[in-house]
């Protein structure tokens, strides 16, 4: 943790020029990365900052990529895109991640055709389920079903066949 305050000091003095600085109004315990006075940009840092960080939990890993979801851009959508990849589609932090990113084109009306495209397993569920619910619109149509030229064709009792049944 004491890693991230001084990221955020870094941080503070990249984003923060020209910036009056104003006092932190913080609940006791919060994350850093919750502050109400850190700009969209520096939370996103930090953020994928946790989800990189072999050495964080968990439940924070969870938590910052459940975070993620109201913050934008490319920054944000590629590190929730190479964590989803790099937990191989399926893990809890994948979900976790996939949801977020489903959230995210809800939310801002536009998909990364290419990676929905590469999405599979649990996470294509969670991002498909989000879009389903918030905005199906952004969807791929369903592939055509394949039907059998011979499942049309029922055997007639007397021994013909006829399209449709009898």
């Amino acid at each position: 943790m004491r890693d991230l305050f001084w990221m955020r000091r870094w941080l503070e003095g990249l984003f923060g020029k020209g910036r009056p600085h104003t006092a932190n109004v913080s609940a006791p315990g919060a994350p850093v990365w919750a502050e109400p006075e850190i700009p969209d940009e520096e939370r996103a840092v930090l953020l994928v900052g946790i989800l990189d960080d072999p050495m964080a939990r968990e439940d924070e890993k969870y938590d910052a990529a459940s975070a993620l979801e109201f913050l934008s851009g490319p920054f944000v959508e590629s590190s929730l895109a190479r964590t989803i990849r790099a937990e191989d589609f399926t893990s809890v932090l994948a979900q976790h991640c996939a949801e977020s990113l489903g959230g995210i084109w809800a939310r801002t009306g536009r998909v990364n055709a290419d990676f929905m495209a590469e999405l599979r397993g649990p996470a294509k569920d969670e991002a498909f389920g989000i879009l389903g619910i918030r905005a199906p619109h952004l969807l791929p149509p369903p592939a055509p079903s394949r039907r059998s030229s011979t499942a049309d064709v029922i055997p007639h009792p007397s021994g013909h066949d006829s399209p449709g049944g009898y």
